[in-house]
């Protein structure tokens, strides 16, 4: 009777540790899958474009867009009207308008990358490189890249210097 009780015994113990050894397994794969691309177990295009403008709205600032337009219309109403000497002349303004341009060109071109992704059903997370690179699209374009090329056409517009102490 006794062996018969610790045979059950030495079972269920063994059962425990194969158990443990393949959910460790299991784990392991999962953190070496984490590296790979997932996928959106969605079964139709409408709930892809869905996730996608849920993901949009949840990354992009809601400033963003404002200001975008704005570039746009700033360009059109000054840079595009110069000639070309004014803007050779003045190299520091070229650099400017340039970098705004590929700024605003990175941001489209992250934003189609992200569409196309989600719309063949890849799941995109929060810290995937291209949403990060998008994020610093926005921030840059926004707070630094803009703003300094308006106070470069426009000085009286341009952002006023603020000192830390004085806050």
């Amino acid at each position: 009777m006794q062996s018969v009780f610790y045979f059950i015994v030495t079972l269920l113990i063994l059962l425990c540790v194969v158990l443990l050894l393949m959910k460790e397994m299991s784990n392991e794969q999962e953190n070496a899958a984490s590296g790979k691309l997932k996928v959106v177990s969605t079964s139709s295009a409408e709930e892809r474009e869905d996730y996608f403008a849920m993901l949009m709205n949840k990354i992009t600032p809601d400033y963003f867009w404002r200001v975008n337009s704005e570039y746009i219309d700033f360009t059109y109403a000054t840079i595009k009207r110069m000639r070309i000497d004014e803007l050779i002349s003045r190299p520091e303004l070229f650099n400017a308008q340039r970098r705004c341009s590929d700024l605003n060109s990175a941001v489209y071109k992250y934003y189609d990358n992200i569409k196309k992704r989600c719309a063949e059903g890849e799941h995109v997370s929060f810290s995937d490189i291209e949403v990060l690179n998008l994020r610093q699209c926005f921030n840059e374009l926004s707070h630094e890249a803009y703003p300094a090329l308006v106070g470069l056409v426009w000085p009286q517009y341009q952002r006023p210097a603020v000192d830390l102490a004085d806050v």
